[in-house]
This record gives structure tokens, sequence and C-alpha cells, in this order.
């Protein structure tokens, strides 16, 4: 039974990862992209989901910021895909698109493997449209945590520090495989203790969210394509 809970623990803790948006699971990394290219560029072999992917757009003339920062839109690979594309269009991107297939991922890691022996990636990343110059693209993505290597035996601390909650949450899934009544009374009282934590600090539940239109949809001048005076 000791090898069992070991397996639960990892599971509780993989559900966490999977589900929830956890501040602690939160990285940011630079990627700087240079002109006339969509793409692709390669993400990180812990990379799970973007959070949010953005850059400050350049000043006139020199390479200081202009003070606006613009958050690129998520799409998917078929509307990314379906974006017209011409070597002579460029623009401040505004729209991304991530490709996470068993193809991209085993293309990605040969094509890493080139530049760092070992390297491995999660998939791919493609902006649209492509840039007339270089930016820096901020990127903040849930990383993907690993499983505990021999849970019943590892003395590794788990990434989650709430051990009260593992506890009950694994002691739960126990309950089901030993018959015992009890499980669903430990699982809902293992929701009623992650959920302050979340509140306070997990994925941002009591943040005041703004509710927004499709910013490829609805735009001030939506009858003119977006040009570098007005990308919005």
């Amino acid at each position: 039974m000791v090898g069992i809970a070991g397996q639960f623990l990892n599971l509780v803790l993989q559900d966490l990862v999977l589900n929830k948006n956890l501040k602690v699971n939160r990285v940011t990394k630079t990627l700087v992209v240079q002109a006339g290219t969509y793409g692709p560029f390669l993400l990180e072999s812990d990379y799970l989901r973007t959070y949010d992917l953005f850059y400050p757009i350049p000043a006139s003339g020199g390479g200081t910021s202009s003070g606006i920062t613009i958050f690129l839109t998520p799409i998917t690979m078929e509307q990314f895909d379906a974006e017209f594309k011409s070597p002579s269009t460029t623009n401040y991107p505004y729209e991304f698109a991530t490709d996470l297939s068993t193809q991209a991922q085993i293309t990605a890691s040969a094509a890493a493997a080139l530049i760092i022996p070992g390297a491995t990636s999660a998939g791919n990343l493609f902006i649209y449209p492509q840039t007339s110059g270089q930016i820096a693209l901020t990127h903040r993505y849930m990383v993907n945590q690993p499983d505990i290597p021999s849970p019943h035996t590892s003395t590794a601390i788990p990434w989650f520090p709430y051990d009260d909650y593992l506890i009950t949450a694994t002691a739960a899934r126990m309950c089901e495989v030993t018959g015992d009544d009890r499980s669903k009374s430990l699982y809902d009282r293992s929701q009623e203790m992650l959920r302050p934590h979340l509140i306070m600090e997990g994925d941002e539940q009591q943040t005041v969210k703004n509710v927004r239109l499709d910013p490829r949809r609805f735009r001030a001048a939506r009858g003119l394509k977006p040009v570098k005076a007005y990308p919005f």
C-alpha cells in the first residue's frame, strides 16, 4: 500500500500542474525574434502552456521603449495557417500559436540537439505577422513538473508547499482502493483546504478580470488592416 500511496501522491501533484495556474509553476523567459520570420521558435522542454506573451514597441529612431506594450493574442494553428503571409508584409506581431503535436516535439528535439547535445523541446511557437526589426518577447509560461521518482522511498520534497492538503488528497484516493466510505468526505475536505490557498497564493482567482471582445475581430478601425501606426 505504501507504493500505491506514492503513486497517488504523484497523481495529486499532477492534477495541480494540469488544472491550476499556480504561481509557483510560472517562469519567465526572453525570446529574441529577428526580422522577417514567423517561426518556428523552440519551446522550452518544461513548457506546459503559455500564461502571456508580450513585448514593448521600440521608440522611433532608437532602441529605447516607446512605453507601449503589446500582448499577443493566442490563436490555433489552423487560424495561424489561414493568415495571409507575404515576405513583403511586416508589422508588429499581435498573435501567436503553439504546436505541441508529437511530430513537432520530435522535430524540435532533433533541431535543438544540433545546437545543444541532448536538448529537447515541448514543441514550436509561431508569431504573426513577421516583424520588420528585432524584438524581445517576454514569455511567461507554466512549467510541467516531473513526477517524483520512487515516491514511496524518495526523500525529495514535493514542489507544492501545502503538505496538509497533499496528505488529505492522497488519503482520499487511498480510501477508494480499500473501499473506505470516508473517501468522499476526505476529498471534499481537501478541496476546502485548497480553495483559500488558490485565492491567496495560487492562480489569481481573487484578481479582477476584464471581459473583452476578441481583438482579432473587434477593433476601433476594424475595416483597416493593422499597420505599424495602428497595430491593434
